[in-house]
């Protein structure tokens, strides 16, 4: 099989859809399907990549910043990918593409379903989900809702990656079958360390964009809240950037914890296992999430979580078991979890050996296979074209 996968955003470039792509394609090319991506460009990597068995091409966008993407440079993405997919696919001829996100990528893959016929599965991410984020994201919805119809309805299947995800799209398409297929995480790249000595600091740790929508700052109220006696055995990283980050700053300096609080910034993919290793909990305050890939990731590093009670953290974090989960924007029960993992090692201990084996159930290899199985269906259901097996150099 030949698969052409297409998203406007691609590791190094982007946050969890970036690396659930590259896994996908990772494993798919060891399985023996030809794969080749169609991404964006960014200062400093090379237009055409080999990689883990499969190709890149990455076509100019105008991004500027590797960790997030602007209204404009998705536009630019469309824009510029529009030509090179055409091209790509009438070389490649690939039995089906794999698109990420309804906007902004849908629209590449549709322009070529259009053009030449070539099927598409289209993987529905966050905010490319009417209802997602509403507060910030419906008037967005609002006006792509004819276009993001069309999209849809052209997908030879529509998976979602979270069942609140699941939940949206079906309030979309009811009359449509939308799949649900969780994200995975790298076991093997992704693992415990050995235990921080006993009577250092606990160090809490979040990754992601500094954005509202992560609710940082009900994290840093709840550091505040804390007794003074404990909040003093405590260090909070924060590793991202985004537009929130100097707000943040002059929060944490209001509310006295600026020196307890390390802005690490963004970092480099192969530098981010460290930063969970040395972590003692993990916490996930967000407004809205899908299934994060940040949570999958400290659960494989056997880390305890403290996360709000969304549907897809509840897939992921136990209560009781192997974390806490909490309400939305509500400090107060944040610090009372919190609270509660500080102050008992063993708890930390137990809490993190249950995220490890937890975490064992979503390897990226089962992952890329439910789409490989998507896949198939999707290419069996059209007529099969003659020189289907034939090797195609690009």
């Amino acid at each position: 099989m030949r698969i052409l996968l297409l998203n406007y955003e691609f590791p190094p470039v982007g946050g969890g859809a970036a690396t659930a792509s590259a896994q996908i394609a990772r494993h798919l090319a060891r399985r023996g399907v030809q794969v080749v991506v169609l991404t964006s460009h960014f200062r400093g990597l090379p237009r055409r990549e080999p990689r883990d068995g499969y190709l890149v091409y990455r076509v100019p966008a105008g991004r500027r910043h590797i960790d997030r993407c602007s209204v404009p440079e998705m536009g630019a993405y469309m824009l510029g990918a529009a030509g090179p997919a055409l091209r790509l696919a009438r070389a490649f001829r690939p039995d089906l593409m794999h698109v990420f996100f309804g906007m902004p990528t849908g629209p590449v893959g549709l322009l070529v379903n259009r053009v030449l016929g070539v099927p598409y599965l289209l993987s529905l991410r966050g905010g490319d989900v009417p209802g997602f984020m509403a507060d910030e994201l419906a008037r967005m919805h609002q006006l792509t809702m004819p276009l993001t119809r069309r999209i849809w309805a052209r997908a030879g299947a529509l998976v979602a990656n979270s069942p609140r995800l699941h939940q949206l799209a079906l309030s979309v398409v009811p009359e449509r079958t939308v799949e649900l297929v969780p994200n995975g995480v790298d076991l093997e790249m992704f693992r415990p360390a050995a235990p921080r000595p006993e009577g250092a600091s606990v160090r809490l740790l979040f990754v992601g964009r500094l954005v509202r929508q992560k609710g940082l700052v009900y994290l840093l109220q709840s550091l505040a809240q804390l007794d003074p006696a404990i909040r003093g055995q405590v260090e909070l990283e924060l590793v991202g950037s985004g537009p929130d980050e100097e707000s943040l700053r002059t929060l944490a300096g209001e509310l006295g914890i600026a020196a307890q609080v390390h802005f690490a910034g963004w970092v480099a993919r192969e530098a981010i296992v460290a930063h969970y290793q040395q972590a003692d909990v993990f916490v996930l305050p967000s407004l809205d999430e899908g299934m994060p890939n940040v949570v999958l990731e400290a659960i494989a590093c056997a880390r305890p979580i403290v996360a709000t009670d969304l549907p897809g953290n509840r897939e992921l974090v136990r209560g009781g078991e192997n974390g806490f989960l909490v309400p939305r924007a509500d400090s107060a029960a944040l610090t009372a979890a919190l609270d509660g993992l500080i102050t008992d090692a063993a708890l930390r201990r137990r809490m993190g050996a249950a995220s490890r084996a937890l975490a064992e159930c979503y390897s990226w290899a089962n992952v890329a296979g439910r789409y490989l199985a998507l896949s198939e269906e999707i290419v069996a259901v059209r007529r099969p074209r003659s020189e289907a097996s034939k090797q195609v150099a690009l």
